[in-house]
């Protein structure tokens, strides 16, 4: 069953960071109407989009809480009963070394980064199931080919989602629901520029066949493209858009 873009709705997680906001902007501008939510309050990005004309249901959601979770899904459903894009890109980002970084801690990235994904996915399944037709996008990192010191937790749990979006492709696929990761390289936003030092930012631009710090901007063609109706034969997939610097 296809639907054009003003029925389809769109869920993204991280709605108020750097790459979760722009994205929301993008789907908005495109005619999708939105679930948007994170740990931050996402009103003022729902007030940008609503003045493209689109449906905006926003709230708060503790991605550590499956309770949480729970609340905000069966909330996305009970305002639009449906739900047809899932955009998961909300991540616990930081840095510590091995010697520094405690069990808790590096369960804390796995919880995040892989069971909330698995968990929203689980949430909206049964909607997109109902209506034949699904797209789960996971935001994943070009740090699991190339890692530096000190991201070993985030890799990790990066490198376990790209695992889960394989094998929830293999699942999904017969009910027309397909599964794919956009795997940005270091992208310079707010949530970025707090836990990455300064000349992070240029050593990664000189590690790349395009020699600039990547944004949020150039992110938004591959993802728009794995939602749309011309990514329709493509699943278990992780689209690097990192500049060139992992050649794969």
């Amino acid at each position: 069953m296809t639907s054009s873009k003003t029925d389809r709705v769109a869920v993204i997680t991280g709605a108020a960071g750097g790459l979760g906001r722009a994205i929301a902007n993008r789907l908005a501008a495109d005619g999708y109407r939105l679930a948007l939510t994170d740990a931050a309050s996402c009103s003022d990005i729902a007030a940008q989009a609503e003045q493209c004309g689109v449906e905006v249901f926003h709230a708060a959601c503790d991605l550590d809480s499956g309770d949480d979770i729970a609340a905000f899904s069966q909330g996305v459903l009970d305002r639009y009963g449906r739900a047809d894009i899932l955009i998961n890109n909300a991540a616990r980002m930081g840095m510590q070394p091995i010697d520094e970084l405690a069990i808790d801690a590096f369960r804390g990235y796995l919880r995040t980064n892989i069971e909330a994904p698995f968990q929203m996915s689980k949430a909206f399944i049964p909607a997109m199931t109902a209506h034949g037709f699904g797209r789960i996008v996971n935001t994943v990192s070009n740090s699991v080919w190339a890692p530096f010191p000190g991201v070993l937790g985030y890799v990790t749990s990066k490198m376990g989602l790209i695992g889960l979006t394989r094998a929830l492709a293999v699942e999904l696929g017969e009910r027309g629901i397909t599964v794919n990761a956009v795997a940005p390289n270091l992208t310079r936003h707010r949530n970025t520029e707090q836990v990455m030092p300064a000349e992070a930012f240029e050593s990664q631009a000189q590690r790349q066949a395009i020699k600039r710090t990547a944004t949020p901007e150039d992110i938004l063609g591959a993802v728009a493209f794995l939602i749309s109706d011309d990514a329709a034969f493509m699943t278990g997939q992780t689209l690097s858009v990192d500049g060139g610097q992992i050649l794969l």
